[in-house]
């Protein structure tokens, strides 16, 4: 176990080395002209753009600005020359925990819904009950998340005010339920759409495993229905359910930019939109480094619990 964790934790590195390559490249060598033009704001002037080039080593070569860059995003000073040589990396990690918070949220509902709604409708199939949930499901799919979230603020923050229309609220400045009265709005446009998926998947998955040998031997030898469905059922079904939620809560943590900005939540997905409204080239790469740190750390996580989950995984490292 140990040196599947040196392993991947090693593997991380490597990949988050080549998301900043990437990241780069995509901004600084990729686009015609001076990268230092871009990167000292909309309005430079000759000064500015030579400061840039200094300070983040321009005037060196490709392989230079990125040494710089990677010695800057280490040691967490990277300045933004278009909001006067800031430092932005305080403002990021600030917007993480309202991601992170978000996250959490929005998994829990969907989790809770999806796999309990599945788990019913595989032991109930054919039913009314498991047509409905099936339709319902299939509704909350087909909704586009940023018109989910517009279509959510209308109805429940114009038409029926029970949430505020933005904004948020932490929770050293409203306690737990002001931060939760903020968040619950977003983190149920995000949960709708998931849930659905994770209600068919589950279903799909649940009804496959009732099918197994080793079920139907489980239940021959007369063990209680609730042991055979928990612990051989559901244990081995929650398998590629586990592997699909790392990569969807890995998504969600990179940022849910649509969902808020619309809501106006100071967030990662918030930060990166800001980057991009103002053309900060600097917050662009930094925010794309956290929420690619967030899903490398994610699938991490998610490849150990499949690791706990599956017994053959277990013996094979």
């Amino acid at each position: 176990m140990g040196g599947f964790i040196l392993v991947r934790m090693l593997d991380g590195v490597v990949k988050l080395l080549l998301v900043s390559m990437i990241l780069f490249w995509v901004l600084v060598v990729l686009p015609p002209g001076n990268p230092a033009i871009r990167f000292a704001g909309k309005t430079p002037t000759e000064e500015s753009i030579k400061a840039v080039e200094q300070r983040f080593c321009f005037d060196g070569g490709n392989f230079a600005a990125y040494r710089c860059f990677l010695k800057m995003t280490v040691t967490g000073n990277f300045p933004s020359p278009s909001q006067g040589n800031t430092n932005i990396v305080p403002a990021a990690l600030k917007a993480v925990p309202v991601t992170f918070g978000l996250a959490i949220l929005a998994a829990i509902i969907w989790l809770a819904a999806g796999v309990t709604a599945g788990a019913k409708g595989a032991t109930t199939a054919g039913s009314k009950l498991d047509r409905t949930m099936m339709v319902v499901a299939l509704i909350g799919i087909s909704f586009p998340t940023a018109w989910l979230s517009l279509l959510m603020l209308k109805w429940f923050s114009a038409d029926i005010p029970l949430f505020p229309p933005g904004g948020y609220v932490g929770p050293g400045d409203g306690g737990l339920f002001g931060w939760m009265h903020s968040m619950f709005l977003p983190a149920l446009t995000l949960a709708i759409v998931n849930a659905g998926v994770y209600t068919r998947m589950t279903r799909t998955t649940v009804r496959a495993k009732l099918r197994e040998e080793y079920v139907k031997t489980a239940e021959a030898k007369g063990l209680p229905p609730r042991q055979v469905f928990g612990k051989h059922v559901m244990r081995t079904a929650m398998i590629p359910i586990v592997v699909m939620f790392g990569m969807d809560f890995a998504g969600l943590l990179g940022g849910a930019i649509f969902t808020e900005s619309i809501f106006g939540l100071p967030g990662l997905g918030g930060f990166v939109m800001r980057g991009l409204g103002t053309t900060d080239f600097s917050m662009l790469f930094v925010g794309g480094l956290i929420a690619a740190t967030f899903v490398i750390v994610a699938n991490t996580i998610v490849d150990l619990v499949q690791m706990l989950l599956d017994p053959k995984l277990r013996s094979a490292h």
